[in-house]
């Protein structure tokens, strides 16, 4: 049962927050500003990419005449003012967590976002409280010293340590199918939640330990 789990860690986009629409239009204004047509299938490319991964592919591929991290550092700016004027929530997000945290479980996130956007985001909807612990991709690292993504073990590691729970006693809300393998190398539970970028949720949640179409279906119950 997912209420044997002691630590919950969660996805912020497209998980706790439906933003995927918020970083589409961050990416389409940003090309149409540099005089760039983005390509169609522009969300598909960075969905599984961190923030430098992106900003690397953009660098690489559209010679925009930046660097990776100027242009992170204009992804950055637009997603804060974006993020505090309200990314909206998913439904049942605020409800779940407000009955893990009178549970008595621990919560943290684990997201690609910039940790300004995120901590805006947070403020906004008032939920920062519900959180023990909050780990940004860009501040994990491989062994080899390369930035971890969530398909590696490494983002979901340093989530349970921050929360001082053994990983087997942690699940992940994800709505990224990758991340799911990096979780179960990590040793952890795997809630698959459903968000319209999914490219294949029958398959994704098949592969689930547990899956929510909604976070309405995820009510905590002891």
């Amino acid at each position: 049962m997912i209420a044997d789990f002691d630590g919950f860690i969660f996805d912020l986009d497209g998980t706790l927050l439906d933003s995927m629409g918020i970083w589409q239009r961050i990416d389409r204004d940003w090309f149409a500003e540099k005089g760039l047509r983005a390509p169609a299938n522009l969300s598909g490319i960075f969905r599984s990419m961190t923030a430098r991964q992106a900003a690397d592919y953009v660098v690489r591929r559209f010679r925009v005449g930046l660097s990776a991290q100027e242009v992170l550092a204009e992804w950055e700016r637009a997603a804060v003012e974006q993020y505090r004027s309200g990314a909206p929530l998913k439904p049942g997000a605020a409800a779940l967590l407000a009955a893990l945290r009178g549970a008595g479980k621990k919560c943290a996130i684990a997201t690609s976002c910039f940790p300004a956007a995120c901590e805006a985001a947070l403020a906004a909807q008032g939920l920062r409280a519900f959180f023990d612990a909050i780990v940004y991709s860009c501040e994990v690292r491989t062994a080899s010293g390369s930035p971890a993504d969530k398909s590696g073990p490494e983002i979901w590691r340093a989530a349970a340590r921050a929360l001082g729970l053994p990983p087997r006693r942690c699940v992940v809300f994800e709505d990224l199918a990758e991340a799911l393998r990096g979780a179960r190398s990590a040793g952890m539970g795997f809630a698959a939640v459903y968000d319209p970028s999914c490219p294949d949720w029958p398959a994704f949640a098949a592969d689930a330990d547990y899956a929510f179409f909604s976070l309405e279906e995820a009510r905590y119950a002891p």
